[in-house]
């Protein structure tokens, strides 16, 4: 009869144990209550560990320790990676059966580096996204971060968050509103913004002479270096022309700004042609002297460096060398800038006969 009791309670002690262990397993895989949507992203090849570390750190679930083997009971370990939106209300099994499927309900949406905020508006409205009311915000919303409160208000400047829009890859819910979508941008702008000190080296010293620069100079200075140079290595050269012409009081004369400006009149164009250079316009560096009111396209950490930290030279020319490298011919003088246009039309000439 002993036997049989120690055996019974044995029995039941381990049930219990059993039960606790099933209890605290619920626990850890049980998601915590949460008032917002989370956006998450499943990178492609990411395992199933990976998955619950992901889940874990998003507080989708408590623990990630036994989500491998939950969902290998569940029979659910084909998860696709994607970009997913989780309700507040939605539960483990519920994710796990979206995940399976690969029901993704976000929006991709790529900002390349030198769009304007008509190039990302287009790109929203063409996803299903509200194009119209981005742009508006860029004007209407109320100011999040810092940086947005010292940015001018220029009356000739068609958006105030131009240029603060930071190149990257986003993911937005297919309803998500224009306000939040100007934010995400922003908040990367913002940690460039931390990442380099832009704002202790900018007060501790200018790269204009004598002159105090602010952020939004800097950011105007650092979006024309986007759109003149397509090479890495030569963006604090042409950094360093721009500052020599503004330290020399002279015109700027960047082509993306006519370029910019023809973007202002709802007009796309490739090429500038010389009747252009005479028009009259606020953005038009042919035509004042200085910075343009504002910013003309999106620089990145590059550029922003770039316009930091220029190359101390002596050039106040470039021209494009136009021989397919991308690069350009840089010049002190008048004459040598003329020698250089020389070079480029031999340049030209040789890639048409060897075109032929």
């Amino acid at each position: 009869m002993k036997w049989f009791l120690r055996i019974f309670f044995t029995l039941v002690l381990l049930a219990g144990w059993a039960g606790l262990g099933l209890l605290y397993v619920d626990f850890t895989l049980g998601s915590p209550k949460r008032a917002e949507p989370v956006q998450l992203k499943i990178p492609p090849q990411t395992s199933l560990e990976g998955i619950g570390r992901i889940l874990e750190e998003k507080g989708l679930i408590r623990k990630s320790t036994f989500f491998r083997y939950y969902v290998i009971w569940k029979n659910k370990t084909n998860l696709r990676a994607g970009n997913y939106e989780i309700a507040p209300g939605e539960t483990l099994d519920q994710m796990l059966t979206r995940f399976a499927e690969g029901k993704e309900n976000t929006v991709r949406i790529d900002v390349i580096p030198g769009f304007t905020a008509y190039d990302i508006a287009d790109r929203l409205t063409k996803n299903g996204l509200d194009g119209k009311g981005f742009l508006k915000a860029l004007n209407d919303k109320p100011p999040k971060f810092a940086f947005e409160k010292s940015i001018p208000k220029h009356p000739q400047r068609p958006y105030k968050l131009e240029g603060y829009l930071y190149p990257d890859t986003y993911y937005f819910p297919k309803k998500e509103k224009p306000e939040n979508i100007v934010n995400a941008m922003l908040e990367r702008f913002n940690e460039q913004l931390v990442k380099l000190d832009i704002e202790r080296e900018l007060r501790e010293k200018s790269p204009l002479s004598g002159k105090k620069m602010t952020l939004d100079q800097l950011v105007t200075v650092a979006s024309l270096i986007q759109r003149e140079g397509q090479v890495a290595s030569e963006k604090p050269i042409i950094a360093g022309v721009i500052y020599n012409r503004l330290n020399k009081n002279k015109k700027l004369q960047v082509d993306a700004t006519i370029v910019f400006m023809y973007r202002m009149k709802g007009q796309k164009i490739k090429t500038v042609l010389e009747r252009m250079y005479y028009e009259k316009h606020p953005y038009s560096t042919y035509a004042i002297t200085g910075l343009p009111p504002g910013p003309i396209s999106t620089p990145t950490k590059v550029e922003l460096e770039a316009a930091l930290h220029p190359q101390k030279h002596r050039y106040l020319f470039y021209v494009t060398r136009d021989d397919g490298s991308n690069l350009h011919y840089f010049a002190e003088t008048d004459q040598g800038h003329r020698a250089n246009l020389q070079k480029r039309e031999r340049n030209r000439k040789s890639a048409q006969a060897n075109s032929q």
